[in-house]
């Protein structure tokens, strides 16, 4: 086993803090890898991210005290972690998941530390700055200077937890290593201290929405019957790049491809009756937006009165659910109300026509905690956000999605960006917050 190393490099590098645009998170199911373009077309939007601050140094520290006082009041001495988003939101640290695990320990103190093959101890050290490292390696378990690192920060001898994430090998590897008395497989810290959104990280979410919501306004007003629907894709992955967002995505579906929530192998031609549906999303300093917006391809006054109706009662469940987004409700409940509203029109019960949940949590994952599904008792609290999504769809006929991100407040949800007002105006009003 090679010796622990104490590294001396200053500061956390940029690429550690977020502001690498390499996609180190898949996109949700479905959707496809942008298309590469300068995006001339779009200059309007340069600047629209700018004023938003990257995560510090301070924050991190700060969101380690979070965690730390968790622990201590659980009686828990510390928290083991994979590469992955929990371990980028305590140490600034992005690192790729292989068979090769990087660990880290964030002990009850506040202090943490990793356990690296020796190989990547540079790189790892350019983007933690200060820490300790234990090495291993090639021929060595991955997990032998687990111990090591658990006694060096005075861990050893209390229970653990692991975060909730890790690896079915990874934990197993762990526990057998002998770093801690015992494993709380219900504590879940990593999970509980990401899910209130500081006002700093609230500022991420809400601009990288807007950016997105710009993009997509931007983006409606060229397309045209006859555009493909990676065409459409290509213009709006590159809007959003042009509005400052990185690992941007889109998800585009014309007409009856939209009846296939998270897309289809078939393409689509626009034609001048279609409906377009686009979901899309990207990232600024590491916090992710994920929009959802249905239009007319053309003039909305082509769309029939089936379509119209479904259209209007999508955008009624929607701002039914948000009068159960508030703080102390039951997640189920916001799901429930959305999906009572569409069965009272007629379009069915339960998921005959809107198929999926409500919607999901969202930081530096697309995806995260809470979840508005049916069955979830997970209070809702202040700084959480979330995603409001309800749809309604007709396989071979259409697809209408709306979806806005949220955060929950001490009265009525804050919306972030212009919400859809009608068929007539799926964008809105322009409301950007600046500074």
């Amino acid at each position: 086993m090679s010796c622990s190393r104490r590294a001396f490099v200053g500061g956390v590098s940029a690429a550690a803090l977020g502001a690498c645009a390499t996609r180190d998170q898949e996109a949700p199911a479905g959707t496809s890898a942008p298309l590469e373009s300068a995006a001339p077309a779009f200059a309007s939007l340069a600047g629209f991210c700018d004023g938003v601050e990257p995560v510090t140094e301070a924050e991190f520290g700060e969101r380690r005290e979070r965690a730390a006082e968790r622990m201590e009041a659980a009686s828990i001495g510390a928290l083991w972690m994979e590469a992955g988003p929990t371990l980028t939101y305590f140490t600034g640290v992005r690192w790729g998941r292989s068979e090769r695990p990087l660990l880290c320990c964030l002990s009850a103190g506040g202090s943490y530390g990793f356990v690296a093959p020796s190989f990547e101890q540079r790189t790892l050290l350019e983007r933690a700055g200060e820490v300790e490292v234990i090495v291993w390696d090639e021929h060595e378990p991955a997990y032998a200077g687990a111990a090591e690192l658990a006694g060096a920060l005075g861990v050893r001898e209390r229970d653990a937890a692991l975060e909730t994430t890790t690896r079915t090998f990874v934990g197993a590897g762990l526990a057998g290593s002998g770093v801690a008395r015992g494993w709380r497989a219900e504590a879940n810290v990593g999970r509980e201290t990401r899910i209130i959104k500081s006002q700093l990280e609230l500022a991420r979410l809400r601009r990288a929405t807007e950016a997105t919501k710009a993009s997509l306004r931007a983006v409606a007003e060229i397309v045209t019957p006859g555009m493909t629907e990676d065409e459409v894709r290509r213009l709006v992955t590159d809007a959003q790049a042009a509005a400052g967002l990185q690992r941007v995505w889109a998800l585009v579906l014309f007409g009856a491809n939209a009846s296939f929530p998270h897309g289809t192998n078939q393409r689509r031609v626009l034609a001048e009756d279609d409906l377009v549906l686009v979901d899309t999303g990207g990232f600024l300093h590491g916090y992710a937006s994920d929009v959802t917006r249905t239009w007319a391809a053309t003039e909305a006054s082509r769309i029939d009165d089936g379509r119209r109706a479904a259209f209007d009662v999508v955008v009624r469940a929607q701002r039914a659910a948000m009068s159960m987004i508030v703080e102390g409700a039951e997640a189920a409940r916001a799901d429930a109300r959305a999906r009572a509203v569409i069965a009272d029109a007629g379009y069915g019960a339960d998921y005959e026509t809107f198929t999926h949940r409500l919607g999901h949590g969202i930081g530096l994952e697309v995806h995260e905690a809470p979840y508005l599904v049916r069955g979830s008792t997970r209070r809702l609290s202040a700084g959480m956000t979330m995603s409001n999504e309800p749809g309604l769809y007709v396989p071979g006929r259409w697809g209408i999605r709306i979806e806005d991100i949220v955060a929950v407040t001490g009265s009525e949800p804050e919306v972030f960006g212009p919400r859809v007002e009608s068929l007539e105006a799926p964008f809105g009003s322009v409301a950007v917050t600046t500074g």
